[in-house]
C-alpha cells in the first residue's frame, strides 16, 4: 500500500481497500504499526494516538460488519485518511524533521472534526459493546 500518492488518490483507493477484506486488514495492522512508530518520533503524533486508535478501531469494526451505523462517505474519508498516513511519501515527505507529519496531523484532526457525531455515536456503541461483554462474563 506504500506507495507514493497524495490525498486525492487515497480516497479514491478507499472504496477498493473497503471493498476488500484482505486490504482492510492490511490498512490496519499498517496503520497500527505506523502509528506506533511516529507516535514514538513525532510529538504531534503522538498526541493524536487515541484519536488514531479510534479511526482504526472504525474500521475494523465496520469491514467486519460489527458496525454499519456510518455513511459510506464518511468511511471512505476515514479510510482515505489512513492509506495517506500509513504513506512515507506524501504531500511532505515523513521524513523531513516536524514538518513531515505535520499534514498527516492536520488530516486526522480534519476527518476528526468532519465525523463529529457519527463518531460519537462509534464510540458510545463501542463502549455499550464493552459493558455487554462484562455484563455477559458475570453471568457465566
Amino acid at each position: 500500500m506504500s506507495k507514493r500518492l497524495n490525498y486525492k488518490n487515497a480516497f479514491k483507493r478507499a472504496s477498493r481497500v473497503l471493498a476488500d477484506r484482505r486490504l482492510s486488514n492490511k490498512l490496519i495492522t499498517e496503520a497500527k504499526e505506523t502509528l506506533t512508530s511516529r507516535a514514538k518520533a513525532s510529538e504531534k503524533i503522538s498526541q493524536l494516538k487515541n484519536k488514531i486508535f479510534t479511526l482504526i478501531r472504525l474500521v475494523k469494526a465496520y469491514t467486519k460488519g460489527k458496525y454499519r451505523d456510518i455513511s459510506l462517505k464518511s468511511m471512505l474519508y476515514t479510510v482515505g485518511v489512513l492509506i495517506y498516513f500509513i504513506t512515507p511519501t506524501d504531500i511532505i515527505p515523513d521524513f523531513i524533521p516536524v514538518s513531515g507529519y505535520l499534514d498527516d496531523a492536520s488530516l486526522i484532526l480534519w476527518l476528526y472534526n468532519h465525523l463529529g457525531q457519527e463518531l460519537q455515536q462509534f464510540m458510545a456503541w463501542e463502549s455499550n459493546q464493552e459493558e455487554k461483554q462484562i455484563n455477559d462474563r458475570n453471568f457465566d
